[in-house]
């Protein structure tokens, strides 16, 4: 096994997910959580690979809040940290080259595709790995050696970081539209007195759409996407698209007709 010291800052659902498995593959990991109290910050200037698992909340009429990575950037920027840095979270596309160019540190980013219920799963049973890079993929090769090791089934892709950043938040709106629309055929067929689910299992059977994100009600029991992620994820890139001067149209609709219909019961 690799002799890469491998740290970690934030160890919410997604952080969380990753100490478990790489402890489970018998990969020590330095953590600290300032918010649950776990390690000291100063511990995790030893690893040779960081990552970042931090929360990016949507701000109305900001986009994504960058805070949390900020701030710890910043300490490491002081610190004269050394390794490489793997940005987890969600953000804006051209964040990554961004907060590198700042803080002059090295940094990737590698987004994470995991459900909040089935986190651990998700992360230890991955298929697919994304690595968002700034330079040469070379100067990033040990994070590769780290998943390749740990992760030999999954298959690894390796692109520049704006393009990860943007797959992901791409993903998270993809899955959060189909989400909404599927509930919009729910209600369809109340008010025809049709089936859902019998529909729905004849338009799977065409294999042109998988069962992912069909499901109404969803996980929550609530009428359309709900979680940490989807909420925000589609508001930030809603707010980035209009920044950009880029059409919006379907996915502000869509944010608007979730928001009319959340709290509605199903019958």
């Amino acid at each position: 096994m690799s002799s890469f010291k491998i740290g970690l800052i934030g160890r919410g659902f997604v952080g969380g997910a990753l100490y478990k498995s790489f402890v489970k593959k018998n990969k020590k990991v330095i953590s600290y959580d300032k918010y649950k109290e776990i390690g000291k910050v100063e511990d995790v200037l030893d690893a040779d690979i960081l990552f970042l698992c931090l929360p990016t909340p949507y701000v109305d009429g900001y986009g994504f809040d960058l805070g949390a990575i900020q701030e710890s950037l910043k300490f490491l920027a002081k610190s004269n940290f050394n390794g490489i840095c793997v940005i987890k979270s969600t953000v804006e596309p051209k964040t990554t080259r961004r907060l590198e160019a700042q803080y002059n540190l090295k940094i990737c980013h590698n987004p994470e595709f995991l459900s909040e219920k089935t986190a651990f799963e998700d992360f230890h049973n991955q298929k697919h790995i994304v690595i968002g890079t700034n330079e040469d993929a070379k100067r990033d090769e040990d994070v590769i050696i780290l998943y390749k090791e740990l992760y030999p089934d999954a298959k690894i892709s390796i692109c520049k970081s704006e393009e990860s950043e943007a797959m992901k938040l791409f993903c998270n709106n993809f899955y959060a539209m189909k989400v909404q629309i599927f509930n919009e055929f729910y209600f369809i067929c109340q008010k025809i007195g049709a089936d859902f689910h019998e529909i729905k299992d004849l338009m799977l059977k065409n294999n042109w759409i998988n069962s992912e994100h069909t499901q109404v009600p969803g996980r929550d029991g609530q009428i359309s996407y709900g979680g940490h992620c989807f909420p925000k994820d589609t508001k930030a890139l809603c707010h980035f698209m209009k920044m950009l001067g880029s059409p919006n149209g379907v996915l502000e609709a869509c944010i608007k007709e979730r928001d009319s219909m959340r709290d509605k019961k199903l019958e």
